[in-house]
């Protein structure tokens, strides 16, 4: 069982210096850009969100993972080539604070660059409204919105996505996704209003907003599903069942507590 308190950081080891020295990929520091064909847009070149990594670890002068800069994402852990960085995954916080906005849209994009089939970071496209954009399974696409705390931003801007923009492989995008560091509580929430009141536009009804989180994220990052997931199955829809029924869900089937 993998469980998460706030108050705990996350801490990256190099297991063999040995290896890192050899290692001439960098592939914690470098991933190659993927452009899938079909579309004006790439995946993340880069890897740590900080740049506090910038090339083999064991070569730096001081260990990047002890700087103040390391937001503790797991990225550069989850890119090596050799599986010779380890990340401690049993947390639930990241120093989110450390990373620009383009950082958490280059993370966010690098998680679902492995978790799905295909994802782009719109920062490489500057004429892109979102902030990034997934492909779940073929002609199945999705926008993202990446905020620390704002969803009602996100949301604003995902409705503008579904109107202004037709997609690539699906003749539609239908669903969306809000990357947050908590899901909004139910109770109260205005954010849940504006997607219940979605129904009421014939342009919006058939759309689908979701919910997830930073830290969840690098957990199905970190800890790869055997097959390929849909949004159905890990991220919170509003419209479809309760945050508590989700996170029992959630918990019981991916062994993971938000």
């Amino acid at each position: 069982m993998v469980s998460s308190t706030n108050n705990t950081i996350m801490s990256i080891h190099i297991i063999d210096y040995d290896v890192c020295l050899t290692c001439r990929r960098e592939s914690c520091a470098y991933i190659d850009v993927v452009t899938k064909s079909g579309t004006i847009f790439s995946s993340e070149g880069s890897v740590c969100p900080t740049g506090v990594l910038q090339g083999n670890p064991a070569l730096a002068t001081s260990l990047p993972f002890s700087k103040k800069e390391c937001i503790n994402c797991g990225l550069c852990a989850g890119y090596c080539s050799k599986s010779n960085l380890q990340a401690d995954s049993n947390v639930g916080s990241m120093a989110l604070s450390q990373c620009s906005s383009f950082g958490l849209n280059a993370l966010v994009s690098s998680y679902l660059n492995k978790i799905f089939t295909f994802a782009a970071n719109s920062n490489r496209n500057s004429a892109a409204l979102f902030d990034a954009y997934v492909e779940t399974e073929p002609e199945e696409e999705a926008f993202v919105e990446v905020d620390v705390k704002d969803a009602l931003e996100c949301c604003r801007n995902l409705l503008a996505d579904f109107l202004l923009y037709k997609g690539q492989f699906a003749p539609e995008v239908s669903k969306g996704l809000i990357v947050l560091q908590e899901i909004p509580k139910n109770a109260g929430s205005q954010i849940y209003t504006v997607i219940e009141k979605m129904r009421l536009i014939p342009q919006l009804e058939s759309k689908q907003i979701f919910f997830t989180s930073f830290a969840f994220l690098r957990y199905l990052f970190l800890n790869p599903q055997p097959e390929r997931v849909r949004f159905d199955d890990i991220f919170y829809n509003p419209r479809s069942e309760s945050l508590l029924d989700y996170k029992t869900r959630i918990f019981k089937e991916l062994v993971y507590k938000l």
